[in-house]
């Protein structure tokens, strides 16, 4: 039994990530992402800026991811960000946040912090597709005043074809579904 409910767990994170073919009405499947690196430019300071990145170059099913960056944030701070997606197991590499910018109304991203930093961070998607729901492609951050805490967002990509997008609920089908470490410091 046990192996049957891994077996099955393992095909619905594969076919959720993009390494099958969806049964939509459109032929702009965009490949799983194996990098996806976050930036956040200070607003007051465009010369402090942070960088992080999560890296599995074997993609869904594999080994571990090799890379998972903390996002270390200063407190009382806000900070404009963009996410980037690639598929770095292909040569050439594929951008995949080009893809998902072209088809911005078949996505959304969604942020969420953890219950110990959730009071502490506001993630707000700052870019709208066609029909003016959120992409999140683009983003703003505001840290407050609690110092060195530790937490984590869980991000989302959601993959709008077996619902219509609303720019609230989440859809069926994620291509990605990471968490990131993050510290707010001081």
């Amino acid at each position: 039994m046990k192996h049957i409910l891994f077996t099955l767990s393992i095909s619905l994170f594969v076919s959720s990530c993009g390494l099958t073919d969806h049964d939509h009405d459109h032929d702009h499947d965009h490949d799983y992402a194996t990098t996806i690196i976050l930036t956040f430019v200070n607003e007051n300071n465009p010369a402090d800026t942070v960088t992080a990145m999560w890296k599995d170059l074997d993609g869904p099913g594999g080994a571990l991811p090799s890379v998972i960056d903390t996002i270390s944030l200063a407190s009382n701070t806000t900070y404009l960000g963009m996410i980037q997606l690639y598929n770095e197991s292909k040569n050439p590499r594929t951008n995949i946040h080009e893809e998902i910018f072209e088809n911005n109304y078949e996505h959304q991203f969604f942020y969420t912090p953890n219950a110990v930093i959730s009071n502490n961070i506001e993630w707000v998607i700052t870019d709208k597709d066609k029909n003016n729901f959120p992409v999140g492609l683009a983003y703003k951050v505001q840290t407050s005043a609690p110092t060195n805490q530790i937490g984590s967002v869980n991000i989302v990509l959601s993959h709008y074809d077996s619902m219509t997008k609303d720019g609230i609920r989440k859809s069926l089908e994620s291509d990605i579904d990471i968490d990131f470490p993050v510290i707010i410091n001081n």
